[in-house]
Formats: C-alpha cells, sequence, structure tokens
C-alpha cells in the first residue's frame, strides 16, 4: 500500500472515530500529519522469544554490533538484567531495584528487536489506555500482517512497568521469574513509549500484536510496560516490510526444544 494511500486512510480513521469521541473516557485524538517518504528500513532481530521465554538468557550480540542495525528499538540484557530500550540510538536499562542508566557498547543482549526509525506518518491523542491505543493505531494501520515501529512520547499521567532481577545460572524458564519481578508506578511522567508490533503468523518468533517499553525523559523510570494512561502524546508509526532474525550459534540456544509453549 502506497505512503499516499497510508495517510489517507489514517486521517479518515481518525476523523470517523473523532465522530464517537464524546463517549465517557474516550481518548482524544487530535491533527495528522503526513510525513515525507523515508527509505525502506529492516525490523532486525536477535534470537526468538520461545528461546528467551524458555531461558535462552546467555549472550548472543552486544550493543555495538545492534547499534549497526538500527537506532530504536527494545529488548532484554544477558541474564534478564532489567529491561531494554534503544531510543535515538540510546540504550537505556532499567534495572530490578528502580535504577536506570545507560548501557555501555559492551554489554550484551539475548534477544532484541531494532530498527533505523523513519515514521511514516504522525498523529496526536490524548486520554488512552494501553488498550486504546493499540486499538486506535491498529485502526489505522494498512495491514495487520506487516511489522510496526511505534513511538509514543509525551506525558502519561499513569505508567506501570516492571522490571525482572538480574538471573544466574541454571536459568528457570521466564514464565517462573515474573512472580519475582518488580513492579514500578510513574505519575505525569514525561517519556517516550517504544512499542514493536508484529503479525500473529510470527507466533513463538516474537510477541504478536504490541510491545511496549518506556523510559522517562529525565532517564530516571522505565520499563516494559504493563498499563498506562496517557495525557497528551505524539504517535509516529513506521510500516516495517523487510524482517531479519539473527540466530546464535551458542549451545544453549542449539539444544533449546524449540518451539516452546512456556509451560
Amino acid at each position: 500500500m502506497s505512503n499516499l494511500k497510508f495517510r489517507a486512510q489514517i486521517v479518515c480513521a481518525l476523523f470517523l472515530l473523532s465522530m464517537s469521541a464524546a463517549a465517557q473516557m474516550a481518548p482524544q485524538r487530535m491533527a495528522v500529519t503526513p510525513r515525507t517518504a523515508q527509505p525502506e528500513s529492516t525490523l532486525f532481530q536477535v534470537s526468538t522469544l520461545d528461546a528467551l521465554l524458555q531461558g535462552v538468557y546467555g549472550s548472543s550480540m552486544t550493543l555495538a554490533e545492534l547499534r549497526q542495525h538500527g537506532d530504536f528499538g527494545l529488548g532484554a540484557y544477558e541474564g534478564i538484567d532489567g529491561e531494554m530500550m534503544l531510543v535515538d540510538g540510546h540504550f537505556y536499562q532499567m534495572r530490578f531495584d528502580g535504577t536506570m542508566s545507560e548501557a555501555p557498547p559492551d554489554e550484551r543482549t539475548p534477544f532484541a528487536a531494532v530498527t533505523t526509525f523513519h515514521p511514516d506518518v504522525r498523529f496526536s491523542v490524548k486520554a488512552a489506555s494501553l488498550q486504546q491505543l493499540s486499538d486506535l493505531i491498529d485502526s489505522v494501520l494498512p495491514s495487520p500482517n506487516l511489522f510496526y515501529a511505534i513511538r509514543v512520547h509525551g506525558t502519561f499521567s499513569v505508567m506501570n512497568t516492571r522490571a525482572i532481577a538480574k538471573q544466574f545460572l541454571p536459568y528457570v524458564p521466564l514464565g517462573q521469574l515474573i512472580p519475582t519481578q518488580s513492579l514500578f508506578t510513574y505519575s505525569n511522567v514525561v517519556g517516550t513509549a517504544v512499542d514493536i508490533r508484529s503479525p500473529a503468523y510470527i507466533t513463538g518468533i516474537n510477541q504478536v500484536g504490541h510491545h511496549y517499553h518506556f523510559v522517562s525523559d529525565d532517564h530516571k523510570g522505565g520499563g516494559h510496560a504493563l498499563s498506562f494512561t496517557t495525557g497528551e502524546v505524539t504517535v509516529e508509526v513506521q510500516t516495517l516490510r523487510q524482517y531479519s532474525v539473527w540466530l546464535p550459534l551458542d549451545e544453549p540456544f542449539l539444544r533449546a526444544t524449540l518451539p516452546f509453549s512456556g509451560n
């Protein structure tokens, strides 16, 4: 689908959605700004989601190597040592103890999805929950069968995130770590939600649908976004038609039983 048709579809969809905005608690949608045509980018991924769920948390690729494939994205750090947010070429690491720092280039990742961010369109939204925002974005996408990199920046009236403590060998499946995660709540925080949206047919390779991580502008808070309510935010969407998966050669990945149900 051409960028022109995509933009026209967004304008039309947002207009139709605005007709029902009078409903109580409905998010407010504001002006759409089409962007000029941008070069094609690839969504580059390290390892697979099933491998991560199974407990393959070892080092696969350095951040310096990963940075060659993009300046925007999300992922995990070696040993699940916090959550990764890649924004404007900077890797941020939100840890279990609530501290945020910029990760060094020799830090490693067992799983990540990044791209060079060139948004196709931009529009504004106000007072939307995570689900409302996801539904709105889905309603204006050209197709559910493509990949998308989505940047949401602005004020979040509430942002709930998580981070998991660093793990050591022998690793256990990720599902067993969820009950031990740290939970964080931020109010009226300004920052960026990094969203990678993947199609349904990629089950087991990447997370289907929207996957949000968050980093505050002051770099003091963030993590894997569990829920949120926006204030006024700007949404930028990039359509990705090229997808590349880099697979590790380390023994834990080679021995892993994939696909993995997570049970």
